[in-house]
């Protein structure tokens, strides 16, 4: 399958959807466990007082129920029109349990909402463009997925739904990252010869050979940043510090003066990278076009501004194009994907509610 797109969402929607049970669970041994009530003797309670006591618990019960629904329905975003409810947050949400802290809520409220926004514009795509996999087609890959879980020796005698629902999943989610997958693989797979697949090998030969080299940077994290004055300010610094070292100053020394990244109690040594897969895309191809000694002009990643500097290169080994050729043409299709994504999300009337 593409796993460029099927990966992602398949982590951070289809294998965390879920309904927690555990809740419940808790709350029907907390039941069983605790001890009859015993009748205060100088105050007993009347036979007519006890059913509106039960009325009164009755009734605040269905109105916080009623709370929760009308919550669950509150619509938090919408993508070109169509609804994203909080009831779909949550569902996703209530998966991470207690295993994330108070202040890491909204950073994951965030990751989940970006998730499904990112699905449904996706989805909106391949409806548009009707190139949607067939039943038959999501059947098949279901059918092998089904096949690899048995063969597992840490899933035995397990279904695929057991499974899925262990870590938080379903059928029906599994579904959508499918669909998804092999409806892109379809769009982004016609006209990809070997020819085309051939030559983007051969330009990238380092992602694939196992050449690795040793970089360290620079980081004005600009993650924090709300305006366009503090971006600029944080460009400028950057620049000041590039200058810098142009006329001398050690790198390493500049690293730990000025960055933002716990690299810097190492000079900001990162250590040896491989071009795809360890750090985030415009970050490898800076590092990969240095020489030995070279230092990068600055560059903006998600993180904020960098400079790089390459201090030593490890050469991979040969590698033969037709042993590798389903991974390249996996990794064009998946740097095309992001590259629509990106389209697609500049273009999509995108409405974030909370």
């Amino acid at each position: 399958m593409f796993r460029g797109v099927i990966k992602p969402l398949g982590i951070v929607l289809g294998g965390i959807l879920c309904v927690h049970l555990s809740v419940f669970a808790a709350e029907t041994d907390t039941k069983k466990s605790s001890p009859p009530a015993k009748k205060a003797k100088a105050a007993p309670k009347t036979e007519t007082n006890e059913p509106k006591k039960e009325e009164t618990k009755a009734a605040k019960q269905e109105t916080t129920a009623a709370k929760q629904e009308d919550s669950s329905k509150k619509v938090v975003a919408t993508v070109n029109g169509e609804n994203i409810t909080q009831k779909e947050v949550d569902k996703i949400f209530k998966r991470f349990g207690n295993q994330i802290g108070e202040d890491q809520i909204p950073a994951v409220t965030k990751q989940i909402l970006d998730g499904l926004i990112t699905q449904k514009i996706l989805l909106q795509f391949i409806k548009d463009n009707k190139i949607e996999a067939s039943q038959a087609e999501v059947d098949a890959e279901l059918n092998k997925i089904r096949e690899d879980v048995k063969v597992n020796p840490a899933l035995k005698d397990k279904t695929l739904e057991e499974v899925l629902e262990s870590h938080g999943g379903s059928i029906d989610d599994m579904k959508k990252d499918i669909i998804i997958s092999l409806s892109l693989e379809k769009y982004f797979g016609k006209g990809l010869d070997d020819q085309k697949v051939k030559a983007y090998f051969e330009q990238n030969k380092a992602a694939y050979d196992g050449t690795e080299v040793k970089a360290s940077h620079v980081l004005i994290d600009t993650r924090q940043m709300k305006t366009d004055a503090e971006l600029s300010q944080a460009k400028e610094k950057i620049n000041k510090i590039k200058a810098e070292v142009d006329a001398g100053k050690d790198f390493a020394e500049a690293a730990k003066q000025y960055s933002d990244c716990p690299s810097k109690e190492r000079g900001g040594d990162l250590g040896f990278i491989k071009r795809k897969g360890q750090v985030v895309e415009p970050f490898a191809a800076k590092a990969f076009e240095l020489k030995a000694g070279e230092v990068s002009a600055p560059i903006k990643t998600n993180f904020g501004y960098h400079i790089i500097k390459v201090t030593e290169i490890k050469k991979g080994t040969d590698v033969n194009f037709d042993d590798i050729k389903a991974d390249v043409k996996q990794d064009m299709m998946s740097e095309s994907a992001s590259i629509l994504l990106l389209q697609l999300k500049q273009n999509a009337k995108i409405d974030i509610k909370v």
